[in-house]
């Protein structure tokens, strides 16, 4: 099953002129409410998971790192920009299907996430490595549980949870979001984020 509503190849440049048009309308002040940023010269400068990102406002032009510089990454990061409400995180974390307009993406968002994860990772020692190496730090989320928290963008959080199984429920993984993720995200951006540091744990 494809994933749908994410776009093509084809239509990654009408997204991208979109984005640059919508966020064309907000000053640098603006802009750094929206999305957590700061102003650094000429350039708005904020992260993207471990990534420095930077988005040059005199020529419209988003800075990122080779690794990466894809059309899925690239219009993602503009979306954010362009399209977030500078809503700040509540620590009041929700399921994925809580996420307005999620049902669309339910059929694949576990494929494209956990599957990727738990295809990645040797165990849970391997997994809680490479939390660790991907920026994870360590979160008190719940007794029956071990947490690792990831900033997407500085106001965009993500949990990834392990609950541990036992001889009648098998252990497992699952993505968290802060409740303030519906006001700077999209759920079609949610999942692009979400599958990103998913395929990260191949790398690490």
């Amino acid at each position: 099953m494809s994933l749908p509503n994410i776009p093509k190849q084809k239509n990654y440049e009408i997204s991208k002129e979109r984005a640059l048009k919508a966020l064309s309308s907000f000053g640098p002040d603006e802009l750094c409410k929206k999305t957590g940023g700061i102003i650094d010269g000429s350039f708005l400068s904020f992260n993207f998971f471990k990534w420095d990102i930077k988005y040059d406002f005199s020529n419209k032009t988003l800075l990122l790192p080779e690794n990466l510089k894809t059309p899925s990454t690239e219009n993602l990061i503009l979306h954010y920009i362009a399209y977030s409400e500078g809503e700040q995180p509540r620590d009041n974390w929700i399921n994925f299907y809580q996420i307005k307009d999620a049902t669309l993406y339910l059929p694949v968002f576990n494929k494209r996430t956990i599957g990727i994860i738990n295809k990645a990772v040797k165990d849970f020692e391997n997994w809680q490595k490479k939390c660790l190496a991907l920026g994870g730090e360590r979160y008190n989320f719940t007794s029956s549980s071990v947490a690792y928290k990831f900033f997407a963008f500085p106001l965009v959080p993500i949990l990834i949870v392990y609950y541990e199984g036992d001889e009648d429920i098998p252990s497992e993984l699952k993505f968290m979001f802060d409740s303030s993720v519906v006001k700077n995200l999209s759920a079609e951006d949610t999942v692009v984020t979400s599958q990103f540091l998913s395929l990260q744990f191949f790398k690490v």
